[in-house]
């Protein structure tokens, strides 16, 4: 029988991931002891429903199998946990692992390659399963579940205005231009569209624009791309004449969801992870769930996913495979299903009509085409810097080509320091 281990681990040293790599002395043989069937699982805390659909599919799972799994869920700083447990050479043996750090773990040597050990991995959506992947193209772990961006519209306001959803562009362009006369026939205290200013809502869109952020040597690149700019002074231009406002500092609320389910926006771009709070908060508001906006003519949106990742010195890599396989195989229904999550195989959103549900058909067809968000080792230093500067342009204080080229050149100063 499983046992659930809530661990707070405070750590007064971040342990380098370099120094990890250590198989010859952790005694990894990479075979299961047969009297000896048990795995841990190390996992961040999660909200009731997820906590209770993981315990009841690992349940399925151990029923199975005869494998037991001990869950250790880690209630704060799982990154640096996870680290230092490689530290210390005490790593779980399977964990979760966010795509957008899993370029580090990956590099550093510390996941097993799982590329030939994953069962019919073109049932994978391709796109996630890319963000796993290291740049020997092998594999190092496998999405359990996945959210995506749409554009979310409340019909209620929409109409009082006058438009219908036929009306809404599906460009980024004409949507802007659309929000902006949108405005004119709205009340005082609300928001045509509402919008996140931070990096990771907008990367498929730069790699619409023809820029990666990311460049091939993990240096910084905010500027070579005036499509780029010039979609980033549309967001700075609609801030500015108030026809796309930020929640939090215009609109006074904690989040877009919130703004949305309270009538004070019309349209945002948000993941499925608002669904549950405008069913449960905001149950009178009507909407419908478009797909993200094209940007420059390319269908583009961001998918956020974490996988399960197993480390390369488990000394029960058998059972670790078989745990893997069956959370994102037989067991993915029932972990959707009990999880509000989306599957990442094809044949499982299938079997569960998801492409059939209006709230959840465009997030599902994201997954096809959708951009992760994750980009390398440096990426969390260049997002930051990002994220930094591009305030400074909506706050006035730069223009968009004066914040860029400053957060060009802060991520790389930070990224030449940790060399």
């Amino acid at each position: 029988m499983k046992k659930i281990i809530y661990a707070l681990l405070s750590l007064s040293l971040v342990f380098s991931l370099a120094a990890c790599n250590s198989s010859d002395e952790s005694g990894g043989d990479g075979g299961s002891n047969s009297e000896d069937q048990s795995i841990t699982l190390a996992v961040w805390a999660s909200s009731p429903a997820e906590s209770n659909a993981l315990e009841e599919t690992v349940s399925s799972f151990e029923e199975k199998t005869g494998i037991d799994v001990e869950i250790e869920v880690i209630q704060d700083n799982f990154q640096d946990a996870i680290t230092a447990r490689f530290a210390a050479k005490n790593a779980p043996d399977v964990f979760y692992l966010d795509a957008y750090v899993a370029p580090k773990f990956i590099q550093s040597g510390v996941l097993l390659d799982i590329t030939d050990d994953v069962e019919d991995s073109a049932d994978f959506y391709q796109p996630l399963l890319n963000a796993f992947k290291g740049e020997d193209g092998n594999l190092y772990a496998l999405p359990k579940d996945y959210s995506t961006l749409a554009t979310y519209v409340n019909t209620d306001l929409l109409e009082q205005a006058g438009y219908s959803v036929e009306d809404v562009p599906s460009d980024w362009e004409g949507l802007v231009e659309f929000a902006k006369e949108l405005q004119t026939k709205l009340e005082d205290g609300q928001a045509a569209m509402v919008f996140d200013g931070t990096m990771a809502r907008h990367l498929s869109a730069f790699i619409a624009s023809d820029l990666n952020p990311v460049k091939d040597d993990g240096m910084a690149d905010f500027t070579s791309s005036q499509k780029a700019l010039d979609y980033l002074q549309s967001i700075v231009d609609g801030q500015d004449d108030g026809y796309i406002l930020s929640p939090q500092i215009d609109l006074g609320m904690d989040w877009s969801g919130a703004a949305f389910g309270a009538s004070k926006a019309v349209i945002m771009i948000e993941g499925n992870w608002v669904l549950s709070a405008l069913k449960q908060d905001y149950p009178d508001v009507n909407y419908t769930i478009l797909p993200a906006p094209t940007v420059n003519g390319q269908q583009q949106t961001m998918i956020f996913t974490v996988g399960y990742a197993i480390s390369k010195d488990t000394k029960n890599k058998d059972a670790a495979l078989e745990f893997v396989n069956y959370m994102t195989g037989e067991g993915q229904q029932q972990w959707s299903e009990g999880s509000g999550t989306l599957p990442t195989r094809i044949s499982v959103a299938e079997k569960m009509n998801l492409t059939e549900d209006p709230d959840l058909k465009e997030h599902v067809e994201g997954a096809k085409y959708g951009t992760p968000w994750t980009s390398g080792v440096t990426l969390p230093v260049i997002s930051q810097s990002f994220d930094n500067q591009f305030q400074a342009a909506l706050n006035g204080d730069l223009t968009v080509e004066e914040a860029m080229k400053a957060a060009e050149e802060e991520a790389n100063a930070e990224i030449e320091r940790q060399q």
